[in-house]
């Protein structure tokens, strides 16, 4: 057998994602409230399952502070410090407290994005950073969700067990990611679109049914989640034939993914409008994720 055949027989993903997929990074943040005249700090430090989310599906960590907010590094953010996952960089701004706040993690996240572009996205939801501030455009963005179809560590999971994980399923975790953040640009650059969005979500569909079923060799508990993915690319442009159907039909379902799964409740994929980002206008990766978790897998 030759050595491509041989890697085929063992790599389900072997030819189908690019060979060398950059490292990607996410910014981060305790669970905090900002808005242009308020601010409410629901904790000073980052949330356990937050980041066990993402040290799950990104290889980079960066949690901001400012020369007027410094939010000390517990033993967690420590830990991934000392490995070299998570760096703090600091950054000098003046205003009132809930503007210094989202000013310092869009402006981590801007430098990042000017290094390495299309590689870094924020986390912000929940459990993280939630901002209500003039940086959004209604309707200028587009939202990608999956619904019931991913798995997430829960808030006691060794960060050793998860980064064991990474290592070993690596192909599982790059396909969804890269399945995910490419759906909308392939969707939009293709002259046949109707082919391409039934390919993509078949891809996705896929991609988190094998994740979840990796996820059942895991020695510690594992929640099905949501999986919530923001695009500066205005859901406006993907307003003609199929992608205006689906826009206007609410979710569709991933068999594949729902039958891997025991229950009632079905796992959908859905796009609809959402906050665009400005100055960012890059269709092919997501500027925001949040996640939202259910039952233990």
């Amino acid at each position: 057998m030759g050595e491509a055949k041989r890697r085929k027989s063992k790599d389900p993903y072997y030819g189908k994602i690019p060979k060398n997929i950059p490292e990607r990074g996410i910014v981060i943040s305790p669970p905090i409230v900002c808005d242009d005249n308020s601010l409410f700090v629901k904790s000073s430090v980052l949330d356990e399952t937050e980041l066990r989310f993402s040290l799950l599906y990104w290889d980079k960590l960066v949690w901001p502070s400012s020369n007027a907010v410094h939010m000390p590094s517990n033993d967690d953010a420590k830990f991934l410090e000392e490995i070299g996952v998570l760096t703090r960089p600091s950054y000098n701004f003046n205003g009132n407290l809930g503007h210094i706040i989202a000013a310092t993690q869009i402006k981590a996240f801007r430098d990042l994005e000017a290094i390495e572009p299309g590689q870094w996205t924020m986390a912000m939801g929940e459990n993280s950073l939630k901002i209500n501030m003039s940086d959004f455009e209604k309707n200028e963005g587009a939202l990608i969700e999956l619904h019931r179809a991913i798995p997430i560590p829960t808030r006691d999971v060794p960060f050793n067990d998860i980064l064991d994980f990474k290592e070993r399923r690596k192909p599982e975790l790059f396909a969804l990611r890269h399945h995910f953040d490419q759906l909308l640009a392939e969707i939009h650059n293709s002259s046949d679109k109707q082919t391409i969005l039934e390919k993509k979500i078949k891809e996705i569909d896929t991609a988190c049914t094998d994740l979840l079923k990796v996820g059942r060799e895991w020695q510690f508990p594992v929640y099905v989640s949501n999986l919530k993915a923001s695009f500066s690319l205005s859901s406006r442009t993907l307003s003609h034939g199929a992608i205006g159907a689906w826009l206007l039909g609410g979710p569709l379902g991933l068999p594949a993914v729902s039958s891997a799964l025991i229950g009632a409740a079905l796992s959908t994929i859905e796009i609809k409008g959402d906050f665009g980002f400005r100055s960012i206008r890059r269709p092919s990766s997501p500027y925001r994720y949040t996640f939202k978790a259910h039952e233990e897998l």
